[in-house]
C-alpha cells in the first residue's frame, strides 16, 4: 500500500496559506473546539498513471454474487462516466468492444488470459483494459435499542434501525500490447446509517437502494482517484492521558504554526518518556497516526500493533493495523 502526502492543510472557518516545510508538508489555522483533534485536507497523488495511455477499455464487471441485479451494469457506468471525466483519456465505446469481449467470453468468467488480451492489443494498438469483478454486495440492518432510567408515557427505551451496506470490487489494469498485470487493487466502501428514532415500538426498516446508490457513487469517486490527483480530509483525533497531555498540547501547537518537524518529534518523544502501559498505548497510537500520515507506514504498523499489545482494549489501533496489513 503506497500513498502519497504532500500538504496538509488544517480546517476552520480561516483558511491560512501554508508554508512548505522540509518534508513538503504543512498546517496553517486554528484548532477545532476539541483541542485534541486535527482536520485537514491532504493533496494526494494518483496511485496509478494513466498519462502515456490514450485508450481505455473497460471489460464488463464480473458479477458471481448475484447476477439478478444491475449491479454490474450500474459499476460499468459509473466507472465509464468517471473514467471520461479524466482529461486525455478515450474510453473506447463499449459497443465497440462488446462483442470482442463477448467473444473472448471476458464477461461471465473474468478470466485473464494473456493471448486473448494480445488480440484485443492488435485491434486497437497501445491503451490499456481493466477489469473488474464484484467480491462483496451485501445490505444489513440491527436494531439498537437505549434505556433510559426516566419513564415517559410508560415508556423507558428508544429504538433505531441501523444499516450498513458494503461494496467491494477487485480492478485489474492489464497492458494491452504485453498483457503484463501493471496493477490490481480491491476498492471498498462501506456505508452505515441510522433511521429515526422510535419510543418502545419497532422501528420500520430501511431501504437497502439509498445505501446501495451512496456506496456505488463512493466506489464511483474511488475509481477515478486512483488516476487523479485529488484532495481528501484527514483526520487524527489524538489519544489524550494525564501522564502527557502537557506534552501534547504543545507537540500540537507546533502542528499548528506549521512546524512539522517539531510537532512530529514531540510526539515521538512523549513516547519515550512514558512507562505506565495505558498512557504509553495512547502514545505509540498517537506515534501510529503521525506515521500513516507521513507516509512511514511499516514503523506504522508495528507502533499500532505494539500500542495493542499493551492495551488490547484500545481498538482504535486495529483501524491503523487493518489498514496497513
Amino acid at each position: 500500500m503506497k500513498k502519497n502526502f504532500h500538504t496538509f492543510i488544517l480546517l476552520t472557518t480561516v483558511f491560512l496559506c501554508a508554508k512548505p516545510s522540509a518534508q513538503n508538508t504543512s498546517i496553517g489555522g486554528l484548532f477545532n473546539d476539541s483541542w485534541s483533534k486535527i482536520t485537514y485536507m491532504v493533496d494526494k497523488q494518483p496511485v496509478f498513471d494513466v498519462s502515456k495511455n490514450k485508450s481505455i477499455i473497460i471489460s464488463e464487471i464480473v458479477n458471481n454474487i448475484n447476477d439478478v441485479d444491475n449491479h454490474a451494469i450500474d459499476i460499468y457506468d459509473e466507472f465509464a462516466n468517471n473514467i471520461t471525466d479524466i482529461e486525455g483519456l478515450t474510453l473506447v465505446d463499449r459497443s465497440k468492444t462488446q462483442s470482442l469481449l463477448k467473444e473472448f467470453n471476458f464477461q461471465h468468467s473474468g478470466n485473464v488470459d494473456q493471448s486473448q488480451i494480445r488480440e484485443l492489443g492488435k485491434f486497437y494498438g497501445s491503451g490499456l483494459i481493466i477489469f473488474g469483478r464484484i467480491q462483496t454486495d451485501n445490505f444489513s440492518q440491527s436494531i439498537d435499542t437505549d434505556k433510559s432510567l426516566i419513564t415517559t408515557n410508560g415508556c423507558n427505551r428508544t429504538s433505531k434501525r441501523v444499516g450498513v451496506y458494503s461494496l467491494d470490487v477487485n480492478l485489474k489494469i492489464i497492458d494491452l500490447k504485453t498483457a503484463a498485470i501493471l496493477f490490481s487493487r480491491t476498492i471498498k466502501s462501506k456505508i452505515k446509517r441510522s433511521g429515526p428514532k422510535y419510543d418502545c415500538q419497532t422501528p420500520p426498516s430501511l431501504d437497502p437502494i439509498e445505501f446501495y446508490q451512496s456506496a456505488k457513487e463512493d466506489i464511483g469517486l474511488q475509481f477515478k482517484e486512483l488516476f487523479t490527483v485529488h484532495q481528501k480530509k484527514y483526520e487524527i483525533n489524538f489519544q489524550t492521558h494525564r501522564k502527557f497531555n502537557t506534552d501534547l498540547k504543545k507537540a500540537i501547537t507546533l502542528l499548528e504554526i506549521d512546524d512539522f518537524e517539531g510537532g512530529f518529534a514531540q510526539i515521538k518523544n512523549i513516547v519515550q518518556n512514558i512507562n505506565d502501559d495505558k498512557a504509553k498505548s495512547f502514545a505509540l497510537y498517537n506515534l501510529a497516526k503521525m506515521q500513516l500520515f507521513n507516509g512511514e507506514y511499516d514503523d506504522s504498523l508495528k507502533n499500532a500493533k505494539q500500542a495493542y499489545m499493551l492495551n488490547p482494549k484500545n481498538d482504535e489501533c486495529l483501524e491503523i493495523i487493518n489498514e496497513l496489513k
